[in-house]
């Protein structure tokens, strides 16, 4: 497993979380640490990135260490900063990424990165949002340790989510719908938001559709 960790400009993790990736990095020096131009002032207190990317709207690029590579794009482009991050690292062979910052910031910035998660799913990489609230894109079955208590919500993805059936979770879903929109007929279209972890484990099996896993431990 070649494993890959991105900072976006969003809102900083905890302490706790960029300590643990300090140890992480410090334990394993192949593991890659990425960073948007803007996440590049919460990150390097705590350790140096290997890239930084972006245009640098955000962050001067003389305010880089030098011992940190950059990849430098227009301003005028078609894609996000971590939209690139994503395919550079997908380009370098990471079948694992944890992306930090995707919440909180501009409501569109924030809005948008759940395709980094699309991007990687696409291209068979396995990839999540952390912090204090993690994040999946799942289809077919999907298992995660989840403790007793922790908030769990699933919601639609794509247009329509068929759930076969959820187990480990306080409210069982078997044989359910739902949808990204609410119509008059589809009243109960969220459903799945605020479920709770009620044993070690949780599991949702989907047939139809690709849905959001959100587990706040």
């Amino acid at each position: 497993m070649k494993k890959g960790i991105l900072f976006l400009n969003g809102e900083p993790p905890a302490a706790m979380h960029l300590q643990a990736v300090q140890k992480a990095k410090q334990a394993v020096a192949a593991l890659g640490i990425y960073c948007t131009d803007g996440a590049y002032r919460y990150v390097s207190p705590y350790l140096l990135p290997d890239t930084v990317l972006g245009d640098f709207d955000s962050l001067p690029l003389s305010a880089v260490h030098p011992s940190c590579e950059k990849a430098v794009y227009p301003a005028d482009k078609d894609y996000t900063d971590g939209f690139l991050a994503v395919k550079v690292m997908l380009s370098r062979g990471y079948d694992h990424i944890d992306i930090y910052g995707a919440y909180g910031g501009r409501p569109d910035m924030a809005q948008s990165n759940f395709a980094l998660l699309a991007l990687a799913r696409a291209h068979g990489i396995r990839a999540r949002f952390c912090g204090d609230m993690q994040t999946y894109l799942i289809g077919e079955t999907f298992t995660l340790p989840v403790r007793r208590g922790a908030t769990v919500s699933l919601v639609p993805f794509t247009d329509t989510v068929h759930i076969v059936y959820t187990k480990g979770l306080k409210y069982a879903l078997h044989d359910h719908t739902m949808r990204a929109y609410a119509d008059l007929d589809a009243p109960d279209y969220i459903m799945g938001v605020s479920n709770e972890g009620c044993g070690t484990e949780a599991e949702v099996r989907i047939d139809k559709g690709l849905a959001l896993l959100f587990v706040q431990q």
